[in-house]
């Protein structure tokens, strides 16, 4: 829902401004923490409200709710669709951040059910096509997506990927094309699997595979929970390696996994417990490594999150 192409802003003592679009969403601070908008006409789109409310609660971090009283904005259509969206006026920086509006493509998606001998698992909605995710980064000044993967369009740059000496150090699949290709349609076949190519301003850089943990290898080697999900990933584009970057890319596809199913409290990565710079990274965002345990082909570090921390550590929640 949110914009296709950017727009500059910059911090004002009251909101935010755009003076190349001539738009501003500026305000007063009430009871300490929200911050009341002023209506301003040029507002006409909810996507550019969006934008907007983001810019506010990122360049103030104290605030914590924005209000757009219905005396001012009652005839503006974004304030109908946010109205829609939220169903009150008010909006706290967690119900902003948490609400699929703010990054999430809308799909209908089929149910299905997996069936161990083992275990029991819930019903489950199919995986997505397409793009899935798209949300404006403040820190890098860029757009972060995620599309489905496509074992055609995408085999190339997934090849080269995976024949690049550092990522075949720890995902050990420098195979052929044809493997390859037969391995991304494989995921795509598995309901429980959604292998995603992410961008940068739509230039690829990585790729990530967000499955259903109950249902995965992982499974009996922690006490899961019916939604966690977890994550196998690597950055493949030399351009976006970094400190920035990883941050930026490592918010957004966690981001995706809490708003793309409610009921996920938890999300869980497996990587080589010598994946040393892997884990001094993602603990700065607030992931945990809870235990090394040994896996048939390697030992592991457990890592995870739980939801109402990834929203306190990454948008101030």
């Amino acid at each position: 829902m949110l914009l296709e192409h950017s727009f500059p802003l910059q911090k004002s003592e009251s909101g935010v401004i755009s003076h190349a679009q001539k738009l501003a969403l500026q305000g007063e601070i009430a009871f300490g923490h929200c911050f009341v908008a002023q209506f301003d006409e040029r507002i006409n789109s909810l996507e550019h409200l969006l934008f907007l409310i983001d810019g506010v609660f990122y360049h103030h971090p104290s605030i914590q709710h924005i209000q757009l009283p219905t005396s001012q904005w009652h005839a503006s259509q974004a304030w109908q669709g946010l109205i829609n969206a939220f169903n009150s006026e008010s909006v706290s920086r967690f119900e902003f951040y948490a609400n699929p509006i703010n990054g999430l493509k809308e799909h209908t998606r089929a149910l299905f059910t997996e069936r161990f001998e083992d275990r029991a698992c819930p019903t489950r909605p199919v995986n997505l096509s397409g793009e899935v995710y798209r949300r404006f980064n403040h820190d890098i000044g860029k757009f972060i997506s995620f599309k489905v993967a496509d074992p055609l369009t995408d085999l190339d740059v997934f090849h080269t990927w995976m024949h690049n000496p550092r990522v075949s150090k720890f995902w050990e699949q420098d195979w052929s094309k044809e493997k390859l290709q037969s391995y991304l349609a494989n995921k795509l076949h598995t309901p429980f699997n959604l292998p995603l190519i992410g961008y940068f301003d739509d230039q690829a850089f990585g790729y990530f595979e967000v499955y259903w943990a109950g249902e995965d290898r992982i499974a009996p080697y922690y006490p899961w929970q019916a939604h966690d999900r977890g994550l196998h990933l690597l950055v493949g584009n030399e351009a976006f390696r970094g400190s920035r970057y990883f941050k930026a890319w490592c918010t957004a596809i966690s981001h995706f996994i809490f708003l793309d199913c409610p009921k996920t409290q938890k999300i869980v990565l497996e990587p080589r417990h010598d994946n040393q710079r892997l884990l001094n990274q993602i603990t700065k965002l607030g992931f945990i490594k809870e235990y090394e345990f040994e896996f048939p082909h390697k030992r592991a570090a457990l890592v995870s999150i739980e939801k109402v921390k990834f929203y306190k550590e990454n948008f101030q929640c």
